[in-house]
């Protein structure tokens, strides 16, 4: 059940994580749910449920205000609007203290005031925002997403070669579903005072190591190739990904190979009060997928 009385608010809940985090705090017994999205019809499921769906937009500051009434802890899921993020995200902080919330929660980046991933300063900025709005704050700094190795991996399987410019360094991934129960216990927990918190998976993995495991998992010989930052990059934009996106995604393989993204903690574990899922694990469940 339920450790608190208040009412919480899910922003961009139609997306891949809010849906789960709605998901959750239903399941933990919580009747008091607000969710906002710019595509109300989209949640009319979790409407018949008791959850009450509001249209919200990043971009227009007074729907925030208006879609945020009586919301007492507020969880503001990071956009995608990757360069706009921090004006985006201001926005609703501002919001957040005009409906008079007592608490805000944000989904960040994994130590986002040092790590080297291009788009890190957004995170960065919205957690300075948070800090300075007044308002008690817990701020969720998820690793990778595990779910993102499936589409990877399948390249690899199919080519016989992982790329990645991440060299022998880690990465302690964790699946999106896990970051989403994090964020629904602790929108529900009933701690008081400020608190970070990096959430990671389980267990930190090597490009070399997945490339083995994903070979024996499905019988297909995969080798790693390590490549220069910029050479991945090149790559990627070959094919077919936009230059911002394939910078990113190089800068995030830099962060593994230099170490930012290795800690293993169990932040998210005991939120959740349950073990996580381990890549082992997703790999498995997707073997079907990966090897087709």
């Amino acid at each position: 059940m339920s450790n608190i009385s208040e009412t919480v608010l899910v922003t961009g809940a139609s997306g891949h994580l809010g849906k789960i985090v709605l998901e959750e705090l239903l399941k933990r017994g919580h009747n008091k749910i607000i969710a906002t999205t710019r595509k109300p019809e989209s949640l009319e499921g979790f409407a018949k449920r008791g959850v009450t769906v509001r249209k919200a937009s990043f971009d227009d500051p007074a729907s925030l205000v208006s879609a945020f009434q009586g919301a007492d802890r507020i969880l503001i899921v990071s956009t995608d609007n990757i360069g706009n993020r921090i004006p985006e995200h201001s926005a609703a902080v501002d919001a957040a203290v005009k409906a008079g919330a007592k608490r805000v929660l944000y989904t960040s980046l994994t130590k986002a005031d040092e790590v080297p991933v291009t788009f890190a300063f957004e995170h960065e900025g919205t957690e300075e925002k948070i800090k300075q709005s007044g308002l008690a704050y817990t701020i969720l700094r998820n690793n990778l997403y595990s779910d993102y190795l499936i589409p990877k991996l399948q390249h690899a399987v199919a080519s016989g070669s992982l790329y990645g410019s991440g060299g022998n360094g880690a990465c302690a991934y964790v699946s999106r579903t896990d970051c989403a129960k994090a964020a629904a216990a602790a929108l529900l927990s009933s701690e008081s005072g400020n608190k970070i918190l990096e959430i990671s998976g389980p267990k930190a993995w090597t490009y070399p190591e997945l490339a083995k495991f994903t070979s024996e998992l499905t019988g297909k010989p995969i080798s790693y190739v390590d490549l220069p930052a910029e050479e991945l990059s090149k790559a990627l934009v070959g094919a077919g990904v936009p230059k911002p996106m394939a910078d990113a995604l190089a800068s995030f393989d830099v962060s593994i190979r230099e170490g930012y993204l290795k800690d293993v903690n169990t932040w998210a574990k005991d939120l959740i009060g349950d073990v996580l899922q381990d890549v082992t694990t997703l790999l498995k469940e997707n073997k079907s997928a990966l090897a087709s």
